[in-house]
């Protein structure tokens, strides 16, 4: 444990609980993988036959070639193990450290779906459903634990300052912009969800996330915070005049998060005002 274990917040708890879950699983895994690994396929092909009937997996070989595989597979896990225990020890120092575990696991995913859909074997197919579940479950114990005690990850933080910075621009339609008091209005923003529920501050998240990642979806290959000001201002005018609902009312709770921090100070600072013909 470490010293800023007490300080953990409740969903930081339960991913390094999963986390050592994780090494339990990976240690008892790798000798199991090792030693039992090639009698995987006849224990598969002992299953009661089900109603479809799979082809029966190929029974493994004993070439160099099968032992390099294994080996191999035997260094990932270690090396997987040894990532989640690092985590484990010390969620906030090493927890950005799951994108790898992440990356191998999406890839394993993939490829035994591929692998399934090609074969129609049993076994593909547990292993895209072990993984997959494996993948799902990291990442979103990762997600929620992500922002600490700060409510927002630096991602999501990018994304609202751009957002707000289209919104607000400097010599705007007032003279101060989002960006000269970026600092008082993120203070703000954090408090607001402060007031909301777990799920409400989820949801703002994925709606930050997706927005960033929308420019992406629509084959334009940059993502909403690092697109120029201007094209930034145009995508974010047609989210609001948008025909499908949903986007404009993402668009619409983003930009609460904006407005009322911006126009939310004890006094308002110079260059601000909601008189816009001054």
């Amino acid at each position: 444990m470490t010293a800023s274990d007490t300080r953990l917040t409740p969903a930081e708890e339960r991913f390094r609980l999963w986390m050592w879950i994780s090494v339990g699983m990976y240690l008892l895994g790798l000798p199991l993988f090792l030693l039992l690994g090639r009698q995987v396929a006849a224990f598969l092909n002992g299953l009661p036959r089900t109603l479809i009937q799979l082809p029966p997996y190929p029974p493994a070989g004993t070439g160099m070639e099968v032992v390099f595989w294994q080996i191999l597979g035997v260094s990932l896990m270690g090396i997987l193990g040894v990532l989640c225990l690092y985590i484990a020890l010390d969620v906030r120092r090493y927890g950005p450290m799951i994108h790898a575990l992440l990356c191998a696991k999406f890839i394993s995913t993939v490829c035994y779906v591929v692998l399934f859909l090609g074969s129609f074997n049993l076994a593909f197919l547990v292993a895209a459903l072990t993984d997959g579940a494996i993948l799902a479950l990291s990442w979103g114990l990762w997600f929620l634990a992500s922002p600490a005690d700060q409510l927002l990850d630096p991602w999501e933080r990018r994304v609202l300052v751009a957002a707000g910075d289209t919104l607000f621009p400097r010599d705007g339609a007032f003279p101060a912009g989002y960006a000269d008091v970026e600092e008082r209005c993120m203070a703000d923003a954090i408090r607001f969800l402060t007031a909301h529920s777990p799920m409400d501050r989820t949801a703002i998240r994925l709606m930050l996330r997706f927005l960033d990642l929308l420019p992406i979806m629509q084959f334009r290959f940059r993502r909403f915070h690092t697109m120029p000001a201007m094209e930034r201002v145009a995508f974010f005018e047609r989210l609001e005049h948008s025909r499908i609902a949903p986007l404009r009312l993402i668009t619409m709770a983003i930009k609460l998060y904006i407005v009322i921090p911006f126009f939310n100070p004890p006094e308002l600072e110079p260059g601000i005002t909601t008189d816009t013909s001054v």
